[in-house]
């Protein structure tokens, strides 16, 4: 099922959000973009809710996110997956990772969030959990 070009929009937004927060260091407004029950699958491990996303960025590098266009898939008018590919630039010394993200989307009070998010790197040998 495809979305409605108002759905597209909102939820094409949600994700050009997502990769402007991570650019800006703005945690808050990121943490944001996910349900309060959200779940992020990398590097190997699963982090829960708002404290789980907060811990794992405490770790994860900065940089340039720069997000593709993503396919969206409706399940329901209320939940969607996406899949979107993103090259991150690391600030620090310039080197850059491949990734996709597979997510799944609910509509809340608050617009479209993520209420499940993986990401997986693109290496020489495919996809993997870690880069």
């Amino acid at each position: 099922m495809i979305p409605t070009p108002e759905d597209h929009v909102a939820i094409t937004q949600l994700l050009a959000r997502y990769c402007l927060a991570l650019d800006h260091d703005d945690i808050d407004a990121w943490v944001a973009l996910f349900t309060e029950d959200a779940t992020f699958e990398a590097f190997g491990q699963v982090f829960e809710g708002s404290l789980g996303l907060r811990r794992m960025m405490s770790g994860a590098p900065s940089g340039l996110h720069l997000g593709g266009p993503p396919v969206i898939e409706m399940l329901d008018a209320d939940r969607a997956t996406t899949e979107q590919n993103l090259l991150l630039i690391d600030r620090a010394d310039g080197a850059t990772r491949s990734v996709l993200y597979t997510d799944d989307l609910h509509r809340t009070d608050d617009g479209w969030r993520i209420a499940r998010r993986r990401c997986q790197f693109i290496v020489a040998d495919g996809l993997s959990d870690r880069p």
